[in-house]
């Protein structure tokens, strides 16, 4: 196996953990829904989108790392946004 077969192979693993943690997630996503409902609570919560944002930026070290972060997490936010309602 090359160098790429197993670099494409790490990549294969970390996608699977990756959808693993995504499913819980989503998990506990619903179950927020389900308390936001009882509560009346909307949906969105541009306070709370926007710590999530902070953190997962702070996470990265350079600007390319924070702003694919903060774009994947945008694409994360707006799934569950969906899966709440």
């Amino acid at each position: 196996m090359n160098k790429l077969d197993v670099l494409r192979k790490d990549i294969d693993l970390l996608d699977k953990e990756i959808c693993e943690l995504l499913l819980n997630r989503f998990a506990v996503v619903k179950e927020i829904g389900e308390v936001k409902k009882k509560e009346g609570l909307p949906v969105t919560n541009a306070g709370r989108e926007a710590l999530v944002l902070e953190k997962v930026r702070a996470a990265a070290v350079n600007v390319e790392e924070k702003n694919a972060l903060e774009s994947v997490y945008r694409a994360v936010i707006a799934a569950s946004k969906k899966l709440e309602e």
